[in-house]
């Protein structure tokens, strides 16, 4: 957790250094809706995803909301305002949301201890356990590693429920010291959750709608089983094979997802409008008779958008959009972008993109919403929508975008090379065959089908597919669902005498999605 001290410099000089783009004007209805389409178009064309929905908010008024393409790829139903788009980590600000209604209450204090509402709690280190805050949970500076614990909610489906996540993270390392530095995780959201419930009496789902959507009138929004009457608005997830947009895994929102504290809510356009409206009146909003309400005190409306732990800055962020300083609040990711205040959030799921800002100084928020997995397709938007209040300089950012990923292609292609592999000596397999149990995730078999030798999770069906050798005890694990991107390294770890004691997986490419995090398994041959 950074100095309190430092927290205010930062947003000092996010005030301070507004003062050099006072210049950028905010564009007209007409302006900021023809910038908007056109580059929906180059982007849906570029990226072939198949449906988009998009809002900004100027205050209380909707300034732009438009809805492009269809719901599945293929099939005739459009994106329409009350379409149900999976927002991924955008569930996060609600998570914090909910948390901060509670502290409004006086049933919770950002500083409580975890272990007095969730007695269960527990890290790998006893110091921290006792230690550990609400506001840790939150803030990504806990010690664990990047996406630690990612394996017990994606990808799905596994069997792992929220009481295995509650008992997995004691076996998790805490590499990275505690509160020293940020690592973005998923599991302590959804302990959080688990806080959420232990403290209202009532499940995270059923707190968030009843409490937090329901006074907004976010009807088309739903944390838990979206009604029957409902499934036909929603959009489907979607990935590309084989050059075409593909449903990855199909949507059905006919069970609850353990990890929806994490990521797991969907929301419509229309549903998301009134959030971001709530969020730039600073927790306020209008009941329907007009009458001003309290949804979230301004006190911890302004507690969750504040700079709690320091983020790195990359080179994109410096080059497009001079950005000086990086910050995670609760919930929420906090820059400057032409020397204005950024909150934001982008989420990110298997077929899916979302993305959620707001420039609080020009006191406008942007909705992003897209049913297909490609940063890229998202990062285009999101830059012609910011840039038109940041900058009087417009620019093409799908070709920007375009350029920029060239770039990363090259200089990935110059520093990573995939490893020869070779088929299986039949001679090797005996040896490896059997039961390998971690802590936390459980099972992994290693089994021999034919001449061929296969890994398979016990608990994760789609991690499961075929090894080859490398050298030595060093194999490489190619998954039988391609759309993983996450290729991995297994060697099988031996005793003094040369006997099979357990595995290490790590995945190949150091740039593949960090929720695949082999790295924290520990494998020990039954």
């Amino acid at each position: 957790m950074i100095d309190r001290s430092l927290m205010h410099l930062l947003i000092a000089v996010s005030l301070l250094i507004s003062v050099a783009s006072s210049h950028a004007s905010q564009p007209s209805a007409e302006q900021l809706a023809q910038r908007i389409d056109q580059t929906v178009a180059e982007v849906m064309a570029s990226y072939a995803v198949p449906g988009v929905a998009i809002a900004v908010v100027e205050g209380q008024q909707v300034v732009f909301a438009n809805t492009y393409g269809v719901q599945e790829h293929g099939l005739p139903a459009p994106v329409t305002a009350n379409t149900l788009f999976k927002i991924a980590s955008v569930s996060k600000n609600f998570t914090s949301a909910a948390l901060a209604l509670l502290i409004d209450e006086g049933k919770l204090s950002w500083d409580d201890r975890v272990i007095d509402h969730l007695p269960e709690f527990r890290t790998s280190d006893p110091w921290i356990t006792a230690e550990f805050r609400v506001r840790d949970l939150l803030i990504h500076s806990s010690g664990l590693n990047l996406g630690a614990g990612d394996l017990m909610f994606w990808p799905t489906p596994n069997d792992f429920t929220r009481e295995d996540i509650l008992k997995g993270l004691r076996y998790l390392p805490m590499d990275r010291g505690f509160r020293s530095r940020y690592a973005y995780d998923n599991i302590l959201y959804v302990l959080a959750g688990e806080l959420t419930e232990r403290v209202a009496g009532m499940a995270w789902e059923d707190f968030v709608e009843q409490r937090l959507l329901q006074p907004l009138g976010m009807t088309a929004c739903f944390a838990g089983i979206v009604p029957e009457a409902q499934r036909s608005l929603l959009a489907q997830p979607h990935g590309d094979i084989d050059g075409v947009p593909t449903v990855v895994r199909r949507d059905f929102a006919d069970q609850r997802i353990p990890s929806v504290a994490a990521g797991g809510m969907r929301c419509s356009q229309s549903a998301m409008i009134e959030w971001m409206k709530m969020q730039l009146a600073q927790g306020r909003y209008s009941d329907d008779e007009g009458n001003q309400q309290t949804l979230i005190s301004s006190k911890n409306h302004a507690e969750m958008w504040k700079p709690q732990t320091l983020t790195p800055v990359g080179s994109q962020a410096k080059q497009w959009n001079n950005t000086l300083f990086g910050a995670y609040g609760y919930g929420w990711r906090i820059n400057d972008v032409d020397g204005l205040l950024l909150i934001h959030h982008t989420g990110t799921l298997h077929g899916m993109n979302a993305y959620l800002a707001f420039l609080p100084q020009r006191n406008v928020g942007f909705l992003v919403l897209l049913n297909k997995s490609n940063s890229d397709a998202r990062t285009a938007l999101i830059q012609t929508l910011i840039k038109s209040y940041t900058s009087s300089e417009q620019q093409d950012w799908v070709a920007q975008t375009k350029a920029w990923r060239a770039q990363q292609n090259q200089r990935r292609a110059e520093r990573f090379t995939e490893p020869t592999t070779q088929a299986v000596d039949p001679a090797l397999i005996a040896p490896l065959l059997g039961y390998y149990r971690d802590p936390w995730f459980g099972d992994i078999s290693i089994e021999q089908h034919q001449q061929s030798l296969r890994l398979r999770s016990h608990r994760s069906a789609r991690i499961a597919g075929e090894l080859f050798h490398v050298s030595g005890t060093t194999y490489v694990v190619r998954w039988d669902d391609r759309t993983h991107e996450a290729d991995a390294y297994v060697r099988f770890t031996t005793s003094m005498n040369g006997a099979i004691e357990g595995m290490l997986i790590e995945k190949i490419d150091p740039a593949a999605d960090f929720s695949f995090n082999f790295e924290d398994l520990r494998l020990r041959k039954l």
